[in-house]
């Protein structure tokens, strides 16, 4: 039996850049992006709100925080991680009462449902062609901001690694990766075609946590800017 969820704390994002790619005038504030209430791997919640801004000249385009927009897929109130670990446990074959007592026991709370709702929604993006996808991201980009802005998220599930490429400006998932290691030769492999484009000029990502920052900075051309999510 569920129970309303009461979040701990409230944590309020905004944009981590807050000057306009187009024009460089200043964002203003103009409404809050989403505002909901999520659960994440330690068994706490928190209320996450994003906020938006827009360009008091442009006024075309809503810009949001990329470390509230990858705490939790879109529609969903599980943390990003969380999804992983039900698609991570699904490929395994582990049942869905299984994996809901894995969480219960983390004190999150989730129905047989949403497990499979959660697993067929990352399987949908983890099985269309994201070399297709990535290519027409990429040229949204170019045409309606003149340069390529990532997101990239990285998030371990025991021996397991997923790599999530956002695009910045919309925030969508463009590709999730699953490799078991974060050799050289692999990250060349799943990542080094699409970050060697030399219309990337920022890349969002995690703190230098297991080298992984600097191994993907050896596949961007110099001079792209890295700014890390900020800490939780």
């Amino acid at each position: 039996m569920t129970h309303k969820i009461t979040p701990r704390a409230a944590k309020i994002y905004k944009p981590e850049i807050l000057v306009c790619p187009k024009c460089n005038s200043n964002l203003k504030y103009c409404y809050s992006v989403s505002n909901k209430v999520v659960q994440f791997t330690s068994g706490k919640y928190f209320r996450i709100k994003n906020l938006g801004y827009k360009c008091p000249k442009c006024k075309d385009n809503v810009y949001f925080s990329q470390t509230a927009n990858k705490l939790s897929f879109k529609g969903y109130t599980y943390s990003a991680k969380i999804a992983c670990m039900i698609f991570y446990y699904k490929k395994r074959h582990y049942s869905r009462e299984k994996i809901c007592d894995m969480l219960i026991n983390k004190n999150i709370e989730i129905s047989d449902r949403n497990i499979d709702e959660i697993y067929n929604h990352i399987l949908d993006v983890y099985n269309q062609d994201y070399e297709e996808i990535i290519k027409k991201n990429y040229q949204e980009m170019l045409d309606e901001f003149y340069e390529i802005r990532l997101s990239i998220d990285l998030i371990t599930i025991e021996n397991e690694y997923f790599i999530i490429l956002y695009n910045y400006f919309k925030g969508n998932i463009m590709a999730i990766f699953d490799i078991d290691s974060l050799d050289d030769s692999i990250l060349n492999e799943k990542l080094g075609k699409y970050l060697n484009n030399p219309n990337i000029k920022l890349i969002i990502s995690i703190r230098n946590i297991g080298s992984f920052l600097s191994k993907i900075k050896k596949l961007t051309p110099s001079g792209v800017q890295y700014i890390s999510y900020s800490k939780f």
